[in-house]
Order: structure tokens, then C-alpha cells, then sequence
């Protein structure tokens, strides 16, 4: 190989280089990876070497940056002009359009709004519970400042940052990948993860979402079978127990993890997931959640000494034993106006005034290295913040749940109990007992049947003397 040749060549990216990028490098080099079926990052290297906590982070980084990328407006001008050209310069097709007529016939690419419209519909056929309506999330982003705490549970930064303000237009969108990242985790959890069972529910439930946005093209191609099983494959999960462990076990775990909230339904666990009922369902997600939240919470606690060190590295600095500036500034002060008019005994202020810059710069150096050496442990907190809520969102789903079942099972029981009623036969009146003889009517004996209190003797006596 010659050395030109090497020179040329684009050294692959590895998930390394990627948790080093800055969040616009992640943009374009995602951008490169685009292709007519979504985003090819087969290339990525090292991703079988990741943790599980590692997968999740850079799923979330590369789910952010296809939401920063812009539509591909030009380009698709660009075609519609380049079909409208060959159709000018072909006899055999048919007229050809206008400008605006070629334009108005070709599909738009799908807005925000369709694709969340989309997402939440695939959500709710899968299973999931959104966490508003579509005319709740159109008024939060009209004021993302006031109405926001409605989908707290679903942000990871405040809804005026960029992040924030990213993460209020993808609500449902992240709501319907979270939930089929379970759906991966209740598979695995079973040591199920290849099961063609889950991945054709979860390429069923992907081609609904496609096509409700009007890709109908990629839905019908050769390789959106191929794409979304390695994106199936690749889906983070979150197993309840290591790798290895019975169905009993990991069933055993999750109502664990479920006694302090004290259900009054019971859950009942499958082998196979897709024979739960839709409560059984939401309680193992909700296991799901907090298993994510002890993830997240051990995370930060392992970060907290470091912070510590960190801010007393901080303090250190800004005492006057670690730091002159208070020191010098202290004696500046105090020095008389006429002293620096005396040559030799006054002090030089261009030196003390160089002296307390320096001393400014040294301050200002440590609060930039304690902000940058505590950034990942803020940045965990904060994870663990927006995940405590979501915790709390889903529990409170699992309660209006089980609300909505008991009153189900009571409004049930007192309908069986009226048609019950309804069904009963009605008691006879009193009136239609008649009395035969001076005697009830049920209790008429035939005459061939002696009366149980007559001697027979005398009976057959009396007779023989009447005749």
C-alpha cells in the first residue's frame, strides 16, 4: 500500500473519539452517516465494549444530534427540479408539470408534530401510556416556562435551555423508543434477547410509525427489514439480574423492587411477555424505571468524593493562606495616598496592581477547573433529578390504574348482581294458597289413601255398616 494511499483513508470512528466530541461534532459526523434508510453507524467501533450505562449515554447523545440535524429541504428541491427537467426533455412521459404543480404533488417531508403524532399513537397500540395529549403539548411549547411540569417527568434540563427545549418537542418520540427499550429489557430479562417473537413486534409496531408519517418508500424497500433489526439488536437494555439467571429469579426481583409501593393487585409475570396482561405490564416497567434510577443514583454517589475533594481544592484557594489576593488587596488599601510619593518606602503600585491580577487570574482558574472537574457529577445528579420524577410519574399512572380497574370490578358486580335479580322468579302471593275442605290445598289427600291418624279396623267397619 502506498503511502498516498494511506494518507487518504478516513480512520474509523470508535465510541471513544465520540464521548470526546463536542455535541456539534456529533451532528456532522451523524450527518455523514445518513443514508436513505435512516443512519448507517454499523462503522462505530467499540460499541460491544461498552458498559450498559455507557450505551445508554451514547444512545441518548445520537438521538439528540438526528434531532439537531436539519431537513433536507434543498436537496429535495434540487430532485424535484431534476424530475421535472427529464420530464421536459422526455417524449415518452407524460406532460410535464409546473414548478409549483411538481411541488404541491410530492409528499412533504413530516414535521415535528407528525412525527409525535405518530409516536404516540404507536405508543398506546404498544402498550404505553402517554404522558399527555397532543393539545396539552401544543400549549407547554406556547409557554414552555409555565405549563411545563406536566411532562417534567420526560425532560433532562430546564425547558429554556437548548436540551430542554429539544427535549419538549420529542416528548412522545422518546416516550415510544423508552418504552420499547422495556420491551428489549423484558426479552432479555427472560434470556429471550433473539427472540424473533420480540423483534417482529417491535418492526410491526416501527413500519406503523413510518407509515403514519408517509415513508412509505423506505417501509416498502429492500433494507428497512435489515436496518431495524440491528437497530432491535443494538437497543440498550437494563436487565433486573446478570446475565444467566432463571425467570423465577428476575420474577422474584421485580416484586422485590414493587413491595414498598404496596399494590393491592397482584402482578403476574409470564415467560412469555406477550401473555401479561396491560397491568402486569406497566408494574414491570415501572420495575424497569427504578432499576434505571439505582443505576443512576450509584453513578452519581461514586462521583460525590471527588466533588468533595474538588471543593476544597476551591475553598483552599480562596483563603487568604492559599491565595494572597486577600492579603495584598488588604494591604493596598490600607497604604496611604502620600506613600506612593516616596521614593523606595511607598509601595510600587504597578506591582501590587500586577500582584492582585495575577492573584485575580489564579482565582478565576480555580472556580473554571472546580466548575470542569464537577461537571459529570452535576450532570449525574441532575440525571437522577429527571429520573425521580419519572419514577414518580409512573407510579401515579399505576395508581389511576388500579383505580380504574376497581371500579370496573364494582361497576361489574353490581350489574351481574341486578341481572341476577332481574332473573329471580317472583315469590307467590299469599291469596292463591286455596283451602280445599277446610284444608291447604297442597296437603288434599286422594281418598284411596287412608288418613295416617284413622285406625283401619274401625274405618272398614263403618263403611260396611253404611252399606
Amino acid at each position: 500500500m502506498s503511502i498516498a494511499g494511506s494518507e487518504t483513508q478516513t480512520p474509523a470512528v470508535t465510541c471513544k473519539d465520540l464521548e470526546a466530541y463536542s455535541e456539534q461534532q456529533v451532528v456532522d459526523w451523524l450527518k455523514r452517516q445518513e443514508c436513505e434508510e435512516g443512519f448507517d453507524i454499523s462503522t462505530l467501533g467499540g460499541v460491544r465494549l461498552l458498559s450498559e450505562t455507557e450505551r445508554d449515554d451514547l444512545a441518548q447523545r445520537l438521538n439528540k444530534a438526528a434531532m439537531l440535524l436539519p431537513l433536507r429541504t434543498d436537496d429535495l428541491h434540487a430532485r424535484l427540479q431534476k424530475v421535472a427537467s427529464r420530464q421536459d426533455g422526455s417524449p415518452d412521459l407524460e406532460p410535464s408539470q409546473s414548478r409549483s404543480e411538481s411541488i404541491a404533488s410530492t409528499p412533504l417531508p413530516p414535521t415535528f408534530h407528525d412525527v409525535e403524532v405518530a409516536c404516540r399513537k404507536g405508543l398506546i397500540e404498544a402498550g404505553g401510556r402517554p404522558v399527555c395529549s397532543i393539545q396539552e403539548l401544543s400549549h407547554i411549547l406556547a409557554a414552555p416556562t409555565v405549563g411545563y411540569e406536566t411532562v417534567l417527568s420526560w425532560l433532562s434540563d430546564d425547558p429554556d435551555s437548548e436540551t430542554g427545549t429539544g427535549d419538549l418537542k420529542t416528548v412522545f418520540t422518546r416516550q415510544f423508543w423508552r418504552w420499547w427499550e422495556f420491551r428489549k429489557s423484558q426479552w432479555d430479562s427472560r434470556g429471550l434477547g433473539d427472540s424473533e417473537a420480540g423483534f417482529s413486534a417491535f418492526l410491526e409496531a416501527t413500519k406503523r410509525k413510518h407509515l403514519a408519517i408517509g415513508n412509505k418508500a423506505w417501509v416498502s424497500g429492500p433494507s428497512f427489514d435489515e436496518t431495524n433489526r440491528r437497530r432491535w439488536q443494538h437497543m440498550p437494555t437494563s436487565r433486573q439480574l446478570p446475565e444467566g439467571q432463571t425467570f423465577s429469579a428476575h420474577s422474584n426481583a421485580v416484586k422485590i423492587r414493587l413491595a414498598p409501593h404496596q399494590f393491592t393487585k397482584p402482578i403476574q409475570l409470564r415467560k412469555d411477555p406477550q401473555k401479561q396482561t396491560i397491568w402486569t405490564d406497566w408494574l414491570e416497567y415501572l420495575s424497569f424505571e427504578l432499576r434505571c434510577l439505582e443505576k443512576l443514583t450509584a453513578a452519581a454517589d461514586s462521583l460525590e468524593p471527588e466533588c468533595h475533594q474538588s471543593m476544597r481544592r476551591l475553598l483552599r484557594a480562596k483563603q487568604p493562606n492559599g491565595n494572597r489576593a486577600a492579603s495584598r488587596s488588604a494591604a493596598f488599601v490600607s497604604t496611604k495616598p502620600q506613600q506612593y510619593c516616596q521614593g523606595g518606602k511607598g509601595v510600587n503600585m504597578a506591582k501590587e496592581l500586577a500582584a492582585a491580577r495575577a492573584d485575580r487570574d489564579a482565582s478565576q482558574k480555580s472556580i473554571d477547573d472546580f466548575i470542569r472537574e464537577t461537571r459529570a457529577y452535576m450532570q449525574a445528579r441532575r440525571d437522577v433529578f429527571y429520573q425521580k420524577h419519572r419514577v414518580e410519574w409512573v407510579i401515579k399512572e399505576a395508581r389511576l390504574m388500579e383505580n380504574e380497574m376497581s371500579s370496573l370490578s364494582n361497576w361489574a358486580k353490581v350489574k351481574k348482581r341486578k341481572q341476577r335479580d332481574e332473573e329471580a322468579p317472583e315469590p307467590q302471593p299469599k291469596s292463591s294458597k286455596r283451602r280445599v275442605g277446610g284444608r291447604n290445598a297442597n296437603s288434599v289427600t286422594t281418598p284411596a289413601t287412608p288418613h295416617p291418624r284413622r285406625n283401619p279396623r274401625r274405618s272398614a267397619r263403618q263403611t260396611s255398616l253404611k252399606g
